[in-house]
């Protein structure tokens, strides 16, 4: 079974491809369209450092949630 699911952020448009006779795990390709203007490097770093945050704060809570109970 073949199918696609299409992902529309501010920035870029992202097709995501599944074929569940080869792989049923995941997607078989992704494709990334970058909208004009689009700033690529500066958005990744972005996206990362807010992404290191929130593990970072993620954890932060989960420990003083154990030391509450």
């Amino acid at each position: 079974m073949k199918f696609q699911r299409t992902y529309e952020h501010e920035d870029s448009t992202e097709v995501w491809s599944f074929d569940t006779d080869k792989f049923r795990n995941g997607p078989i390709s992704v494709e990334i369209k970058y909208k004009d203007g689009a700033d690529k490097p500066k958005n990744w770093n972005k996206r990362a450092k807010q992404s290191r945050d929130d593990r970072r704060n993620a954890r932060q809570m989960k420990k003083i949630n154990e030391r509450n109970k």
